[in-house]
């Protein structure tokens, strides 16, 4: 039977191969353990992964209110990027925070795509991962001075000079034949993958290594040593929090919210689409619009189309089972129409997924030895690769090892908190469509700068 998430990433596997995980019934009335993991998306299962080759002899469960892959880890654009989840900007506000910090965390970013490549190499998780990079494209002169800042940007915290190349449009379109497109930035580094196949591969690994995989489980509080799952009590030494976009529901403290993204995903294209617009070195896409897009091609050659409608809902509800609304759908399709005119495209699936992000959009690695507790949170969308350097960083805090990992700026880092409803949906609400509008102006007045209330947008919700 299909789980009930949407997400074509799920729907297209095959499931019966894979092993039954641990009997929730084997935890009443009671479960003990050395520690205990809240989350089986990313971060859950790369921290169970990493700890339990550092601790083989600690006793590790997993819990996972769904199904592995119900929520973002299984319905991600399958971005394996070197996009850093936290915004510079805010970062360099904290006098403790240097630029080489950032230029470091940047580095390690970038590094893990290797990481993680040779893990399901060793592991053998195939999960259709190809190393082609990623292409960010302009299609107006707005975007082209977006697309400049960010160059330099990337060139002063961290990026090597020859690990990413402003393009002209000619020399763009011979990677990806759009014709819209007026400029591109090209990074070396950046790999697709089929989500929900890395973070079920994750999950064979750790039944494998002996870690116990509590799925339909979920805990509805936890305190120093002690979870509760409402007909079963779990005791554990260490208790680590990964739940990411589902956050605010367990934590009450209005520190990461769900945002919505939204994905369709095409049939299959023909050899003709691919002949005419390229697309041969199987690049990530994005898009530098306000409200941008990111997509993928496939490895069975579909398009992956993905945007931020339908961003938030009020009083940090999640995108539940995925169900994506007609609006948003024809709104993606349009956009990817617009991109790839000029062909009919034929739409197999559409879905949406939760993210977490946090007021100022930086994420945090923090540990509290005294108490055993340990979180991991706010990656803002981009948490494909950045999961599995936060799991490695929190494993050397849990050894007490000091390493340059634990000298990342994100270490123990205090995001503020969100504002009450409804003054929160006002303000996303309000910022989305600022953002809306500025893209409208830029194309409509053929702007050579971003539109001037640009900046006050994303002022609003900690983006600047």
């Amino acid at each position: 039977m299909k789980p009930s998430n949407l997400s074509f990433w799920m729907q297209s596997l095959d499931l019966s191969p894979y092993s039954e995980s641990t009997d929730p019934a084997l935890l009443l009335p009671t479960y003990q353990c050395d520690v205990a993991i809240i989350g089986g998306g990313f971060s859950g299962l790369w921290l169970a992964y990493y700890l339990k080759q550092a601790q083989p002899e600690a006793k590790i469960a997993l819990f996972e209110a769904q199904h592995i892959g119900y929520g973002a880890s299984g319905r991600n654009g399958g971005w394996l990027s070197t996009n850093i989840p936290s915004v510079i900007n805010n970062l360099l506000k904290h006098p403790s925070i240097t630029t080489a910090q950032i230029q470091l965390l940047q580095r390690q970013v970038i590094n893990t795509i290797d990481v993680v490549d040779a893990v399901c190499q060793q592991e053998q998780i195939d999960c259709d991962l190809h190393k082609g990079g990623l292409l960010f494209i302009a299609t107006n002169e707005a975007q082209i001075e977006r697309l400049q800042h960010y160059h330099e940007s990337e060139l002063a915290y961290g990026f090597a000079a020859d690990e990413l190349q402003m393009l002209g449009a000619e020399v763009g379109k011979q990677h990806i034949n759009i014709p819209s497109m007026v400029a591109a930035l090209r990074y070396q580094h950046g790999a697709r993958i089929h989500p929900a196949k890395l973070a079920l591969g994750l999950r064979e690994r750790l039944l494998a290594m002996g870690v116990s995989v509590f799925e339909n489980t979920p805990v509805h509080a936890f305190s120093k040593n002690r979870l509760d799952l409402g007909k079963s009590t779990v005791q554990a030494d260490k208790i680590l929090c990964c739940t990411e976009g589902y956050s605010d529901a367990l934590l009450h403290n209005r520190k990461i919210i769900p945002v919505n993204s939204s994905i369709i995903m095409t049939k299959p294209l023909p050899e003709s689409f691919w002949q005419r617009f390229g697309w041969q070195g199987n690049e990530l896409l994005g898009d530098v619009a306000h409200l941008y897009i990111y997509a993928q091609k496939t490895r069975d050659n579909r398009i992956l189309f993905g945007g931020r409608g339908a961003p938030y809902q009020y009083n940090s509800v999640d995108a539940g089972v995925g169900q994506l609304d007609g609006v948003t759908t024809q709104q993606l399709y349009q956009r990817l129409g617009e991109l790839f005119p000029d062909f009919v495209f034929e739409i197999d699936r559409a879905w949406k997924g939760s993210l977490g992000v946090t007021r100022d959009w930086n994420p945090s690695v923090s540990y509290h030895a005294a108490e055993g507790l340990g979180f991991v949170y706010g990656f803002g969308g981009n948490g494909v690769g950045p999961t599995n350097l936060a799991a490695r960083t929190m494993v050397d805090k849990i050894c007490g090892r000091y390493t340059e990992l634990t000298a990342l700026p994100w270490n123990d880092y205090h995001c503020p908190t969100w504002e009450p409803e409804p003054f929160r949906w006002l303000g996303i609400q309000t910022m989305y469509k600022m953002l809306a509008a500025a893209d409208k102006l830029e194309y409509g007045l053929k702007l050579k700068k971003s539109a001037f209330f640009a900046g006050a947008a994303y002022k609003i919700c900690g983006l600047d």
